[in-house]
């Protein structure tokens, strides 16, 4: 079964790669996506310079089934943040993992991250301000083998401002 997927970028990318992100991001370097269109479209229209949205189908199941990596968050919890902070130092921690899944870091969610890795609030704040928090998850893929055999380009979106 396949899913579909979007990736918000400013030019239409047939041919992913892990290599498109740049270091220390929230879940490693890798290929970024998401499941809605509906949150692809608003990050498109609210990054002037990045209108354009790649669709894709992503053979979830299949990648499941080979024997990948996961690492899957199903809510934003101490164990997401400190993932996503080790992240963002530099810390090799995804290098574990072929796959991970879990909630975006949106604006909300990032002033919260941002805030506990100032050390203006305690984990444990950081935690509880997390979970009133709607999970609008996002795939990153670590692992170009994934991209070349179970992600297929299916077409270009373009998103006026």
């Amino acid at each position: 079964m396949n899913i579909t997927v979007y990736h918000v970028s400013c030019e239409e990318i047939k041919k992913p790669s892990v290599d498109v992100n740049g270091e220390n991001l929230g879940f490693g370097k890798g290929f970024y996506l998401t499941n809605s269109k509906i949150e692809a479209e608003a990050l498109a229209r609210k990054t002037a310079d990045k209108n354009v949205i790649s669709v894709y189908e992503f053979n979830y199941f299949k990648t499941k089934n080979v024997g990948y990596r996961f690492n899957e968050f199903e809510t934003y919890n101490s164990e997401w943040l400190n993932f996503v902070v080790d992240c963002r130092k530099g810390k090799d921690v995804a290098a574990d993992y072929d796959i991970v899944i879990a909630g975006a870091i949106y604006d909300e969610i990032a002033d919260i991250v941002n805030d506990y890795e100032k050390n203006i609030i305690t984990a444990e704040e950081a935690v509880e301000q997390l979970r009133y928090k709607d999970v609008k998850f996002q795939i990153c893929i670590l692992n170009q083998e994934i991209i070349d055999f179970n992600l297929e380009f299916v077409e270009q979106l373009t998103i006026s401002h």
